[in-house]
């Protein structure tokens, strides 16, 4: 009997012992419902709305160079990444035709500057014999580049001389051709003597010798190749010893120390845009000021988009041409209660939030208005003396009881 009340003594202990265990559990799971949030006091603050636009970086000017006559390539003196100034000799082509064009140019000038003197001041027997000379001489050279450009015509035609070499030959022999005219009108000159109007006519020529001298000066000239405006070569686009045609391109040089980004605003957005006012250009993180400097007149016919010209400076040449940039505009400041987009809840008819207040999530109906930057504006349901809950409202009914991070922090 005794052994029997010891045994269910033993019995009743465990039994509250156990008793006393679930109990203390049970107040840990209660403690445990309470779900840690991040609490936002309502305040009327301002928010500042943002244009994001993309656009491509482009030299502020930028243009392909090319020689305005045909040769040979002798020199390409600059490669990619030189900084060139307006003026600067870039390259070079073998000059050798046209100097030799610029001296008979020079030399037929003279002759009939002679030629005039003589007419105007009458002529020796030594002269007129000199005069005769000079005219056999012109008459052998003007047969010889006849038949050289004869034979090199039907060479040209069977495709056996290239278009080079066979202009080349025809100007010789047009060249020859006007030499043996003019000797042979300054021989009749000499030999009869000159007359008002042969004397006007040979003033007419000298005009005309006048005039082809400077035009080979000028050819020979522009065998070498200057920069138009101060830049950087961006590419070279040829090779030494080419054969290249006029208007070949040869270098692209470009201003790469100020850059340009063409944004397409949409039309409707333009009178938002003002020349000279300041917009944010950033790339991979660095932010940049830019000018807008011009508003294109025209709307582009297929995407309803307007061209607005910004510039920007790039002193250090460490942002590039064709690289994409994000371009930020300010657009509209308001001021307004403004709760961030996740804190607001729009399952039902109504949005609502859930504000803390002693310990528990209540919700609230609110009016909302324009989104800001991840923003809703709160137009009525909210005072600034609430706390809005903002993180996981999503796991709230009304009634919940909620800890503030801030306060599970400072307990633990």
């Amino acid at each position: 009997m005794l052994a029997i009340k010891k045994l269910t003594l033993l019995t009743l202990v465990v039994l509250m012992a156990l008793g006393i265990t679930a109990c203390g559990n049970q107040n840990d799971s209660v403690d445990t419902l309470a779900v840690l949030v991040e609490v936002q006091p309502v305040e009327k603050t301002l928010q500042q709305s943002y244009r994001e636009l993309s656009a491509t970086l482009e030299p502020l000017e930028e243009a392909a160079i090319a020689f305005e006559v045909g040769g040979r390539i002798l020199d390409l003196l600059m490669k990619e990444g030189d900084r060139v100034n307006q003026g600067t000799v870039l390259a070079r082509l073998d000059s050798s035709d046209y100097a030799l064009e610029l001296a008979a140019a020079t030399a037929q000038r003279r002759q009939q500057e002679a030629n005039l003197e003589q007419i105007e001041t009458g002529a020796t027997s030594f002269e007129r014999a000199q005069s005769e000379a000079m005219l056999e001489k012109a008459r052998a050279n003007y047969e010889k580049s006849k038949a050289d450009f004869e034979r090199m015509e039907v060479l040209y035609e069977s495709g056996a001389l290239s278009r080079s070499d066979f202009e080349i030959g025809q100007t010789r022999y047009i060249a020859a051709k006007n030499d043996y005219e003019i000797a042979l009108q300054s021989h009749n000159n000499i030999l009869t003597g000159a007359r008002s109007e042969v004397r006007d006519m040979n003033r007419a020529v000298l005009d005309q010798t006048i005039a082809r001298e400077e035009r080979a000066r000028l050819a020979y000239e522009k065998t070498q190749l200057r920069a138009p405006f101060a830049g950087t070569v961006i590419s070279r686009l040829t090779s030494e010893g080419q054969l290249v045609s006029a208007g070949t391109p040869i270098y692209r040089i470009g201003k790469i120390d100020q850059l340009k980004a063409v944004l397409s605003v949409p039309d409707r957005e333009i009178q938002q845009w003002q020349v000279g006012e300041t917009v944010t250009l950033t790339l991979y993180g660095e932010e940049r000021k830019g000018t807008v400097r011009f508003i294109y007149p025209a709307t582009h016919a297929s995407a309803g988009t307007i061209g607005v010209e910004v510039w920007l400076s790039n002193l250090e040449l460490d942002w590039y041409a064709g690289q994409v940039v994000k371009v930020f505009k300010a657009l509209e400041t308001r001021e307004a209660i403004w709760v961030p987009v996740q804190a607001v809840v729009r399952r039902g008819e109504e949005p609502y939030v859930f504000v803390y207040e002693e310990g528990r999530a209540v919700k609230r109906i609110v009016q909302i208005g324009n989104l800001f930057n991840d923003h809703y504006a709160i137009e009525g349901g909210l005072t600034e003396t609430d706390q809005v809950i903002i993180t996981r409202v999503d796991q709230l009914f009304d009634g919940d009881e909620v800890v503030p991070l801030e306060q599970a922090g400072e307990e633990s």
